[in-house]
């Protein structure tokens, strides 16, 4: 009887577990990215190409969002409105001293000028006479922000030479795509030239290079990706996925066989004729590691620089603010296979 009774049981645990629902699939975790300017920035274009992507769809979405400065993304950190973002050096003393997020740097996005790479360009006219850094005195100087990477370069170059601030140059803001007619128009005197804006001018002449960040700052550890560290400590899983995709998606684009592919993923990104972007992906870019890893010595060494401009009022050691366990075992992933 009992025999019978387990076997009348059994059979209608079987029947229960027939008809009950499967457990819930979770979804995969939106993480909101933000972004500047493309191509620069390249973290948006890196997953446009979804079929070389392992994870993207299972374990994570991306929400690219633009940001036209990194001090604006910083305050969408703040309010919890960004979960991953662009950074640029000078921007991350700013945060970790007065930001009050608690963030950490998790991958590189780009360095200026490193590897024999482009970076940005200090430009003048061929006939302006100006032939030094000397010959900035009195002069009207063209930055992109107050309190940019570009800005600090600058200022570091010039202290250098002996030329202070407010006192032997004036510097005014101008938007990046601006910045060849400013200087063409004599509005300035000295303009900053990135790819491709860099390329173009060159292209119609009457332009000349005077000096370049790295002729004071050595490499530079420009542009960075943060994340918010209670996103990385409950997605780790999540992230860990999205920077193997990342990576992997990162080699395919640098890899000179898919250039013209990759050149076209951008232009349709940006809306723009893929000829004005020949350059991207290539020595005429910006530098970007492999890997994706940030150089933290050239990091702090620019750290450094903005403290002795007197921009920041103590050194800071980065290493606190950095956490590369998820790349590092995102890399081990793809290396394995």
């Amino acid at each position: 009887m009992k025999s019978r009774i387990a076997v009348m049981m059994f059979a209608l645990v079987l029947a229960v577990a027939a008809i009950s629902p499967a457990p819930a699939k979770a979804e995969p975790v939106k993480i909101r990215l933000g972004y500047g300017v493309l191509p620069g920035v390249i973290s948006p274009l890196l997953f446009q190409k979804k079929e070389i992507l392992k994870h993207y769809g299972k374990s994570y979405t991306v929400d690219p969002i633009y940001f036209q400065a990194t001090s604006i993304a910083l305050q969408a950190m703040a309010a919890k409105e960004l979960d991953i973002s662009y950074i640029a050096f000078a921007s991350l003393s700013i945060a970790i001293l007065n930001g009050g997020i608690d963030l950490k740097v998790i991958n590189d996005l780009g360095m200026w000028g490193s590897k024999g790479h482009q970076g940005p360009e200090f430009m003048v006219l061929t006939d302006s006479g100006i032939n030094s850094i000397n010959d900035l005195k009195g002069k009207v100087l063209a930055t992109s922000a107050r309190g940019s990477g570009f800005h600090y370069a600058m200022l570091a170059n010039l202290k250098k030479a002996g030329l202070t601030d407010k006192k032997d140059f004036t510097v005014v803001e101008v938007r990046i795509p601006a910045m060849e007619a400013a200087l063409r128009e004599k509005k300035v005197d000295l303009i900053i030239g990135t790819p491709p804006f860099l390329y173009i001018m060159e292209k119609k002449g009457g332009v000349k290079r005077l000096f370049k960040p790295e002729d004071e700052m050595g490499d530079v550890q420009s542009l960075l990706n943060v994340a918010r560290s209670d996103f990385l400590k409950e997605n780790r899983a999540a992230v860990v996925d999205f920077l193997e995709d990342y990576v992997t998606a990162l080699r395919w684009f640098l890899d000179p066989k898919n250039h013209d592919e990759a050149v076209g993923i951008a232009a349709t990104f940006m809306k723009r004729p893929p000829a004005t972007l020949g350059f991207a992906f290539t020595a005429k870019d910006f530098y970007r590691d492999r890997n994706s890893m940030p150089d933290l010595v050239a990091l702090q060494r620019n750290l450094d620089t903005v403290y002795d401009l007197g921009v920041i009022k103590q050194k800071i050691d980065v290493k606190p603010y950095v956490d590369l366990s998820y790349l590092e075992e995102a890399v081990k992933r793809i290396d394995k296979k």
